[in-house]
C-alpha cells in the first residue's frame, strides 16, 4: 500500500528525554491552537470562494478539485513523515464539511 513512514527516532528520543508528559502535552496544545488558526484561515478562503462560485455560477462540488486536494494531502503527508492514511482521512472529512457548507450557503443565496 504505502511505504512505511520513517520517523526520526533521534528527534523523538530527544523530545522525550527533554520533556515530561506535562511539557509534551503543553506543546500539543500549542500545535492544536496553530491548527485551529489555520483552519479558520482556510474557512475564510472558502467563504471568498463561495462568493466567486455564486458570481460565476459554479457548483459547490467540483469532483476533480476534491480529488486533487485529497491526493495532494497524501503526497504532502509522505513528504512530512505523516501517515498518508491519516492525512487522507482528515482531509476527506474536512473537504466534505466545507463542500456541504458551500452547498448550504449557495442554496440560501438563490
Amino acid at each position: 500500500m504505502y511505504p512505511p513512514i520513517r520517523l526520526n527516532v533521534e528527534d523523538m528520543n530527544s523530545a522525550v528525554k527533554k520533556s515530561n508528559i506535562a511539557d509534551l502535552r503543553q506543546e500539543i496544545d500549542v500545535v492544536d491552537e496553530k491548527l485551529i488558526k489555520l483552519l479558520a484561515e482556510r474557512q475564510r478562503l472558502v467563504e471568498a470562494i463561495i462568493a466567486v462560485k455564486q458570481r460565476e455560477g459554479l457548483p459547490a462540488r467540483i469532483p476533480a478539485r476534491v480529488d486533487y486536494v485529497v491526493d495532494r494531502a497524501r503526497v504532502l503527508a509522505r513528504a512530512h513523515h505523516l501517515d498518508p492514511a491519516l492525512a487522507e482521512s482528515i482531509w476527506t472529512e474536512m473537504v466534505e464539511w466545507f463542500v456541504a457548507h458551500e452547498e448550504r450557503t449557495l442554496d440560501m443565496k438563490k
